[in-house]
């Protein structure tokens, strides 16, 4: 009986060792598949970039032009119009498309200093000045912001070209003064 035990032990760590061989190989050979990417990243400059407008009301241009601040004003019950604060060029002979997207405003929607604003609007104008798309921020004279649209359709940019950043403000009739409003709209390039 004792033989019976010892060969069956025998044949269960066979089964055991012979299994467990089985899965390592099998685990293995997943092991040793891979893939190699190896980009080669090249740093360029932007092709589509700001550029002060004839119009341009002071504020700052980042490094590359990538980046603008504009310092714009509204007038109480009266509409402040910037004919050519900005303008996006292409500094490509090839032609590119971009959008406007919104980001952020603040103050938000809900602060009581919303109010003081009546509409902030930025206009997209061809080298023709042409409207090719708007992007308008209104109050209504609640505290409430409304963005129309949230996401411009996307726009063309002719190679060499230089369009237009439009703007027109307006504060509400007896709006407190230096109420700031900060906007961040992106221009989402496509190249």
């Amino acid at each position: 009986m004792e033989i019976k035990k010892l060969l069956f032990r025998r044949e269960m760590k066979l089964v055991t060792l012979l299994l467990t061989s089985m899965l390592i190989a099998t685990a293995s050979a997943s092991v040793y598949y891979s893939m190699i990417m190896q980009p080669a990243v090249t740093i360029t400059g932007a092709k589509l970039r700001f550029v002060q407008g004839s119009d341009w009301p002071g504020g700052t241009l980042g490094t590359n032009a990538t980046w603008v601040g504009v310092n714009l004003n509204a007038y109480p019950n009266a509409t402040l119009t910037y004919d050519q604060p900005l303008n996006i060029s292409n500094t490509d002979s090839a032609s590119h498309t971009f959008r406007l997207r919104y980001v952020s405003i603040t103050p938000a929607s809900g602060t009581v200093s919303v109010s003081n604003f009546t509409f902030i609007n930025f206009v997209v104008k061809d080298a023709a000045g042409t409207s090719q798309a708007s992007m308008n921020f209104t109050t209504s004279g609640t505290d409430t912001w409304t963005v129309t649209p949230t996401q411009t359709s996307t726009m063309t940019l002719p190679g060499t070209t230089q369009w237009i950043v439009y703007v027109e403000t307006k504060a509400a009739a007896g709006a407190n003064s230096n109420i700031v409003a900060n906007i961040q709209i992106a221009v989402d390039v496509t190249e």
